[in-house]
């Protein structure tokens, strides 16, 4: 229990974004657990429990999102178990041009199941969110 932990911790976060903003579900499911827990609060879309869903949840937002989590404080609480927390910054663009910029801290547990580490519980605390009209994107040509 130590570093190598702390980096494969670090590895699934950042996957689990990436699956997130690439709408890649196939990816994003090995890096939670059946029972993830998410909350994204007021200022987000709600609270969620289940992978399935979760999927079903982020799975309607037709929204292009960019997350970066950054800055990790990461905690081994037993040999399966860590808490970590992560300075987040959300854009999020939809489809009818409006954008969403905002600013906050991930508070998240992982469990180590069989060997891997995945996120079990996301909790997003928001400190400033800024949303600006826009225009909606050119279809390509």
């Amino acid at each position: 229990m130590g570093l190598d932990d702390i980096e494969a911790i670090k590895q699934v976060q950042g996957r689990y974004g990436r699956a997130a903003d690439t709408k890649d579900w196939e990816l994003l499911r090995p890096t939670v657990t059946d029972d993830f827990h998410c909350d994204t609060g007021a200022g987000g879309r709600g609270l969620t429990t289940g992978i399935d869903a979760f999927i079903g949840r982020v799975g309607t937002n037709p929204a292009v999102t960019v997350h970066h989590a950054l800055l990790p404080e990461i905690d081994l609480t037993s040999p399966t178990t860590a808490a970590g927390i992560w300075a987040v910054h959300l854009f999020a663009k939809a489809p009818d041009g409006s954008v969403v910029d905002a600013y906050g801290h991930y508070h998240n547990a992982y469990r180590k199941v069989d060997g891997s580490w995945r996120l079990s519980s996301l909790r997003l605390e928001w400190l400033h969110r800024e949303i600006r009209p826009g225009q909606p994107a050119a279809d390509a040509q």
